[in-house]
């Protein structure tokens, strides 16, 4: 008896470790302030379009590390997203028996996709990582010469410069993608972008300055390096080999987004107000009715809002365009000050009072730092999207709503064309 019980402990603990050398583990560690809130950490995973959720954690000021675990079919993307306080989402390639490790530090804290590069026991992750931080860092060069291309008063020779700018920036990325496809060692980072070289050279051929003969290589190349990858079987010929294998288009970064935009402006726990909104309600947006005998142009905005972003200059010149009658205040929606500022600062979008013509532009948060909670004037205003602005003329009335940095400047001449100042 004592034989057979030997027997059977010994085949279940093989069990055990056999089960558990087929999962992978993901053991996190965050720093204080990410942790000085109470939450839960998700990991989970989109695949064939369905999502996943493999594992959760909490932490708080005590518990600052946890481990998660789950499965993947193949090496494969999963996604820890943090439901308070850090990255919206930090992405990593896993396969089975994988052990890693991973950091997040205070300065990781905000609203984005975070590709964390402290990373242990994951190549493929760190690989994955160096090539979407190239892919980002194109896309940010290429966001602020839009940017400058939105600019009131744009002359043509400038917007053609900066044409060919963008044009430039595009054909990096796309070069990015092919070096990485032909030569990447992590099977699922290399489909991420060799299905970018494919679809993009067959839609559009012209476009992004791929060869027949280039494409072809990366193909050639891609199956001789991961012949035994079944997503890369299917991006080949999936119609073959039937519905249990992954399709190229399976694999889009799109499905990072999928939480990023939620509400996370909000408290769930608390009622939202939904009465009508009254100009007072606005006025008192931290204390704006001092603004009063100046038309005041309040934007909403965030770090991490391109549309936002792309506004900027304008709303900078109509700053310096009307010093004596417009009031300029920006609103960040930024849960933590430090994007919040360095974004401030990237596009100088403070006051210049020492200039040969100074000009003002307050800049204001919607949170508080210490709780981490919106403003109640704020949250009154039930904001759903961002960019959200108005404009309100001297005597405090509101006179147009989600208007452009573009049109602003067009309706601040129109206005002081009537009385008579331009």
């Amino acid at each position: 008896m004592k034989k057979i019980f030997t027997v059977l402990l010994i085949s279940t603990l093989s069990l055990i470790s056999a089960l558990a050398q087929e999962r992978f583990s993901i053991t996190l560690t965050v720093d204080s302030a990410i942790a000085s809130q109470p939450q839960q950490v998700y990991l989970y995973s989109q695949i064939e379009r369905e999502m996943q959720l493999h594992d959760s954690i909490s932490i708080d000021s005590v518990h600052r590390q946890g481990t998660l675990y789950g499965t993947v079919p193949y090496e494969y993307n999963v996604n820890l997203m943090f439901s308070r306080r850090g990255p919206g989402i930090v992405p990593v390639v896993v396969k089975n028996g994988d052990r890693m490790k991973i950091h997040v530090g205070d300065e990781d804290d905000g609203f984005n996709i975070r590709y964390i590069d402290k990373v242990e026991g994951s190549p493929s992750t760190l690989e994955y990582v160096r090539y979407y931080q190239q892919m980002d860092s194109i896309s940010e060069l290429n966001r602020k010469v839009y940017r400058q291309l939105q600019r009131y008063g744009i002359t043509e020779q400038e917007a053609d410069s900066l044409g060919k700018i963008r044009h430039e920036l595009d054909m990096a990325k796309e070069r990015l993608a092919l070096h990485y496809a032909n030569t990447g060692k992590s099977p699922y980072g290399v489909l991420g972008a060799a299905s970018r070289v494919y679809g993009s050279h067959r839609l559009n051929p012209s476009m992004h300055g791929y060869t027949e003969k280039e494409v072809d290589q990366m193909m050639h190349s891609v199956l001789r390096r991961f012949r035994d990858y079944p997503p890369i079987q299917a991006f080949v010929n999936d119609s073959v080999l039937g519905r249990n294998y992954m399709s190229a288009e399976s694999f889009s970064i799109n499905s990072m987004f999928w939480k990023r935009y939620s509400r996370r402006f909000f408290d769930e726990t608390e009622d939202s107000i939904v009465r009508p909104l009254k100009v007072g309600d606005y006025m008192n947006v931290l204390h704006l009715n001092d603004y009063r005998g100046q038309y005041l142009y309040v934007d909403f905005w965030a770090s991490w809002c391109e549309p936002c972003l792309q506004q900027m200059p304008n709303i900078k010149m109509a700053a310096q365009m009307f010093p004596e009658d417009l009031a300029v205040v920006l609103v960040s929606m930024d849960k933590t000050s430090k994007q919040w500022w360095s974004k401030v600062k990237e596009l100088d979008l403070r006051s210049h009072p020492k200039d040969a013509h100074p000009y003002e532009i307050k800049n204001l948060r919607a949170f508080n730092d210490k709780t981490g909670k919106m403003l109640p004037e704020v949250k009154r205003l039930n904001i759903r999207t961002i960019p959200h602005n108005y404009l309100v003329d001297r005597s405090g009335r509101i006179i147009a709503k989600n208007i452009s940095g573009n049109l602003l400047i067009d309706r601040m001449k129109e206005l002081l064309k009537k009385e008579g100042k331009q």
